[in-house]
């Protein structure tokens, strides 16, 4: 054993966890990297046992290099007996008389003591084998730990140790850091199609969307990508909650970066102001992008569905066509069976109910809604206290998982239900140091419990129901998973009285961004207020302090989230609201402004006074004629605002800008424009405004052809910017340098769950 072997060993890589399916994979890769050739599967022995033999080939495909033998044990301490061989002679002496085994390598999870292993070589050697390699968990370990390719290929050895042992200390904190909770899920973590995908198109377009249902293990999956580039190529990375940290964050002086922005449009819901933000950065998105940025978003499929067409024509082409979207939770049976193992092998369900359920695995493998979330609460026993009947239950778990959450939550104790909803109202960041007074207050009351009975509570919650997390140095309590605020929003939904205590009771930001009333536009995983509870939540909105931001939210909510007849009695109650001012992003389209909507849907309902509607069309009005922003008439709502005089002054105004200084426009912004930027945003708003007035004059001929004239001047001064483009743009992406992660199909009838249970 060399040194640098014995040093390894130190360090203590849980091996014995992987589980033999697991295990052979591992091996395999290694080979590949140690052999630089391709190593795969040849057969399984034929006992039954632990053992695979795999085979390794030369790049041509033909040649046979040697063999392969992996032996996998469950226990930590185990080391290798002589003996231990015995049972693989006769096949070592078949293999060596077919010329297959005069390379030989004995791989085994257990450690391998220098006696043992020569004593081990000689039985090989009299057998005919003219090389014979006897290495262990040192041997592997230092492999390990001096390969970042190998991490990249296998990336839940991350998981299996101290990451300090096998990154540098600047990597190692900077990982830690990133990670957060995502780290104990490393030691389960199984490369999947996706996976492979992601690394393709972050290698090739330094952008990717990972869309899914929850618990599909988006995050998870984000976070191993932006670890393995931290590893390999010291890159520095930012996680952003949100493009509004995003924004904060955004330097476009450095070029070396990834940037990962988790729950990029909303965790729960589509939030308004990401919208707003991603309108506005959009461009530089792209710029960023040409610069040799790299940027991985997530979001529910849901959610990106309801933000893409609002985003609209600033949305990334990567984006709006697909090209660089992931659906994470597209899954091979293969895939869900090695998930499945490792959540099993890895959880805290006793032996004896593993072994209940041990039969009916390989077909739970099969549901496409096996998720890794759903996986991780099989390992878990608070989760599966009503499985009971098999199989069903066991099917039950997987297709209907908030059932069973719901189910789940609604049997804790008093206690830990004030402290699940405690979390719910903070929107999963409950400050741990000092819980908010007047939830805690209305929380406890309504549950009959105490501040300091909720606050034990949470301790007992903490790793499986809540976790602990850091934002610089406030720390928080945080649902574990995303879908738990789904399973409170239902039974908060259900249950008029806690709802009622929730709208009295939740800060009105909180109100506005995950409430919707019944009767109103469905909104996936809002907490739905029941029409019972309505003169509350009305009473809540009318007290509304008048604040621009809070003012855009409270707009977009009247327009979306509510039934004509509750916006109706809002706007009667309180008509002040409809003289307020919101507080758009920095780019936004009268078409979708909030307050012009609002403000068209009292018109319509006889409801907008003559000052606000006067103001109203005087504000369009400068906006087509000053700032090319003519959008809203595309919107026969909006338009309905305009009498018809005030119509014809501006159809009259408009026809004159093209004639006198769309043109002239143009060319002013052509000098201004930066050829290494986002040459179509910085010319966004005259392809907008000649789109726009389209529908205005109809097919008019005379307008038709000043029209393309204009169209013609404005494609040329693209095409004379894009000449003046320099060769800077970064071409290369570190992912290029990062191995795809492989998952090899197993190629055996022995069941991949035959030791989930020892």
């Amino acid at each position: 054993m060399t040194t640098s072997e014995t040093q390894a060993y130190q360090v203590d890589f849980a091996l014995h966890t992987l589980g033999w399916k697991a295990f052979q994979d591992l091996c395999a890769q290694i080979m590949e990297e140690e052999l630089r050739t391709t190593v795969s599967v040849y057969r399984e022995a034929q006992d039954g046992g632990q053992d695979a033999v795999f085979l390794a080939k030369s790049p041509d495909g033909f040649t046979v290099v040697g063999t392969v033998q992996c032996k996998f044990s469950g226990k930590r301490d185990q080391r290798l007996r002589p003996s231990d061989i015995n049972d693989e002679l006769e096949h070592v002496e078949q293999l060596v008389a077919k010329k297959m085994a005069s390379v030989y390598y004995f791989i085994t999870s257990m450690g391998v003591d220098a006696d043992v292993a020569g004593e081990v070589r000689e039985k090989l050697f009299t057998l005919g084998v003219t090389e014979p390699h006897i290495v262990g968990k040192e041997w592997l370990l230092g492999r390990i730990k001096r390969s970042p390719r190998l991490r990249a290929l296998v990336p839940r050895v991350y998981g299996l140790g101290d990451l300090s042992t096998i990154l540098d200390e600047r990597c190692a904190a900077q990982t830690v850091a990133l990670l957060g909770d995502h780290k104990k899920a490393l030691n389960v973590y199984v490369p999947t199609a996706p996976h492979r995908a992601a690394v393709d198109i972050l290698a090739e377009h330094k952008l990717v969307l990972l869309l899914g249902a929850p618990a599909t293990g988006k995050s998870t999956l984000a976070a191993i990508l932006a670890m393995m580039a931290v590893d390999k190529n010291e890159v520095q990375v930012f996680k952003c909650d949100g493009p509004l940290e995003l924004r904060d964050r955004w330097n476009p002086k450095d070029n070396k970066r990834l940037y990962w922005v988790d729950d990029a449009f909303g965790s729960n819901l589509l939030m308004p102001d990401y919208v707003n933000a991603w309108l506005e950065f959009m461009p530089k998105l792209k710029t960023a992008i040409d610069h040799g940025c790299h940027f991985i978003l997530t979001s529910r499929t849901h959610i990106w569905n309801d933000a893409k067409p609002r985003i609209g024509s600033r949305n990334h082409h990567l984006l709006e066509t697909g090209t660089a979207v992931v659906s994470v939770g597209d899954l091979t049976q293969s895939e869900r069976e090695q998930i499945l193992y490792n959540h099993l092998k890895a959880g805290r369900q006793p032996p004896s109910w593993k072994a209940s359920i041990k039969a009916h695995l390989p077909a739970l493998s099969k549901e496409h809604r096996l998720l890794p979330e759903l996986a991780r609460r099989l390992g878990d026993q608070r989760f599966t206290a009503h499985i009971k009947k098999l199989p069903e239950d066991l099917l039950r778990f997987i297709s209907q998982p908030q059932e069973f959450l719901v189910q789940t939550f609604e049997e804790l104790s008093a206690e830990q239900r004030a402290a699940m909803t405690l979390v719910f109202l903070a929107r999963s960041r409950l400050p741990v140091s000092l819980l908010p007074e007047d939830e805690t207050t209305l929380v406890a009351s309504s549950h009959g419990v105490t501040k300091a009975q909720m606050t034990l509570a949470l301790l007992q919650l903490a790793g499986s129901f809540v976790v602990r997390r850091k934002d610089g140095d406030k720390e928080y309590w945080a649902f574990w998973h995303p879908t738990f605020a789904d399973a409170i929003s239902a039974i908060l939904s259900k249950r008029p009285d806690l709802v009622d205590v929730y709208v009295r009771g939740a800060g009105l930001d909180t109100l506005l961004t995950e409430v919707a009333c019944e009767g109103g536009p469905v909104v996936r995983d809002a907490v739905v207020v029941p029409l019972s509870n309505s003169d509350q939540l009305i009473a809540r909105l009318v007290e509304a302090p008048d604040e621009k931001g809070l003012n855009e939210k409270l707009f977009e909510f009247l327009n979306r989230r509510l039934p004509p007849d509750m916006t109706r009695k809002v706007i009667e109650r309180a008509p002040e609201l409809l003289g307020r001012e919101g507080d758009p992003p920095s780019w936004f389209r009268l078409r979708r402004s909030e307050e012009v909507r609002l403000r068209a849907t009292a018109h319509a309902m006889g409801l907008l006074n003559e000052k606000v509607r006067a103001e109203t069309v005087s504000t369009l009005e400068d906006g087509a004629l000053y700032s090319l922003d003519a959008s809203f008439v595309r919107d026969d709502s909006i338009l309905a605002l305009f009498r018809p005089s005030e119509l014809m002054r501006l159809t009259a105004g408009l026809l004159a800008k093209l004639d006198s200084e769309i043109a002239e426009k143009i060319a002013d912004r052509r000098k201004q424009v930066d050829p290494d930027g986002d040459i179509d945003s910085q010319f966004e708003e005259f392809t907008e405004f000649l789109y726009d007035i389209q529908d205005l004059v109809g097919y008019d001929g005379p307008f038709e052809d000043k029209h393309q004239k204009l169209t013609r001047v404005l494609e040329k001064a693209k095409e004379e910017i894009n000449a003046e483009k320099t060769d800077e743009e970064d071409k290369t992406s570190f992912f290029s340098s990062v191995p795809r992660a492989v998952q090899r199909e197993q190629m055996s009838d022995r069941s991949i769950f035959s030791d989930v249970d020892e």
